[in-house]
């Protein structure tokens, strides 16, 4: 009558419109309710241990009218329906009752639920949330951990998650999503621990660790920059990032790396190492445009010009600092693209390496492709090219 089954982590129990022939007893781990509309992942609720999915089969629902997917590895008991549809047509006529108004109760919640859902901003990440979901991330790490002797910041996750949800009104998954970031750039990682009470379990996130004191400013830094410029208004260029400004910044921040700072913050380098930087890494000629780029994202760079050449000035930590907000930026953006971080895919960087044999513009070195007319960049016509 019944199977186990175990799901993947990201496997679905069932897909929204496929028929509904079984029912599923959750016996260990989780499993999302959601839909998807236009593109975009829109969370339901999420079913636990010793739940069920998939009930609305029993009162009559032919297709299953939402997605269910595991967050986690999941074990579950498969009941067909017309096995348990057996089963409670052969019980009493007062459980038959209560079966059936619990059924009709919860048919209409789901449905208050879901119009709820479908009218609200479904972005995993809303703008308007953003500050406040980070920084739930910070003070529930800064006050539910400790430093270690080598400077390693430990807290523990469930607490973390039980004082974010009491503090802030954020929810577990949401608070997982936005460690999922940290983890994901290197600069945080995760100690998986088994069930004290049950053993058999799937193994859950026990604690957070930061590598350090440094990593964990990193979400602070963050979410001040955020919020700053979200509620100050009229700078919402700020707040998103550019690639290329990115990989800009990057050669600077390179090419400054190691050389002193003097005592405002500044380091001085020769333009000619950095235009050289920007070539072997962009494959474009760096050129007072993208300065003016780099203005417009609240970063500045003074150029002086002495009897022994052209020198770059600008404040190093404060482009270091400037980097890592958009590192993060770059991949809360991916969030709210695809509904989830993984914490286990590489980071995709901003910086583009000109590939060997790349055709170039004449004008400003911008490589492109054969069936161009214009470059990109410059907007100089470029010549045909002949194929290969």
């Amino acid at each position: 009558m019944s199977t186990i089954k175990v799901f993947k982590k990201g496997e679905a129990l069932y897909r929204e419109g496929e028929k509904a022939t079984t029912v599923y007893l959750v016996q260990s781990g989780s499993v999302s309710l959601n839909l998807t509309r236009q593109k975009q992942t829109i969370e339901l609720c999420i079913v636990g241990t010793q739940q069920i999915v998939g009930e609305h089969a029993l009162s009559g629902a032919i297709t299953h009218p939402h997605n269910a997917v595991c967050i986690v590895e999941t074990k579950v008991i498969e009941l067909p329906v017309e096995a348990v549809k057996t089963q409670l047509d052969g019980a009493s006529q007062l459980f038959k009752f209560l079966a059936k108004g619990l059924s009709d109760k919860l048919k209409v919640v789901f449905k208050e639920l879901q119009s709820a859902r479908l009218e609200r901003d479904n972005t995993p990440c809303p703008p308007d949330q953003t500050a406040k979901i980070f920084a739930a991330l910070y003070h529930s790490a800064r006050l539910k951990s400790e430093t270690k002797k080598d400077g390693v910041i430990s807290a523990s996750f469930p607490a973390m998650k039980q004082y974010a949800q009491r503090m802030f009104l954020e929810s577990p998954k949401r608070l997982e999503q936005t460690a999922n970031i940290f983890v994901k750039l290197g600069v945080a990682k995760y100690e998986w621990t088994t069930n004290e009470d049950d053993p058999d379990a799937v193994e859950e996130i026990g604690f957070l660790h930061f590598k350090n004191a440094d990593a964990l400013s990193m979400v602070e830094q963050f979410f001040e920059f955020y919020q700053y410029y979200y509620f100050k208004g009229g700078k919402g260029e700020l707040l998103k990032t550019d690639d290329r400004v990115i990989a800009i910044t990057q050669c600077l921040v390179d090419v400054g790396t190691g050389e002193p700072i003097d005592r405002n913050g500044a380091v001085r380098l020769d333009y000619a190492k950095v235009v050289e930087k920007v070539k072997d890494v962009m494959g474009i000629q760096l050129n007072g445009d993208h300065f003016t780029l780099l203005e417009n994202k609240g970063l500045f760079v003074k150029r002086q010009s002495t009897d022994t050449g052209v020198f770059l000035q600008f404040e190093f930590r404060e482009f270091e600092r400037t980097l890592k907000i958009w590192r993060v930026m770059r991949e809360m953006e991916r969030w709210n693209e695809k509904g989830s971080v993984d914490p286990n895919e590489p980071v995709v960087e901003a910086v583009k390496v000109k590939k060997p044999g790349q055709h170039e513009c004449p004008s400003c070195s911008h490589p492109y492709d054969v069936q161009m007319k214009f470059c990109s960049e410059c907007g100089a016509k470029l010549a045909p090219v002949a194929a290969a």
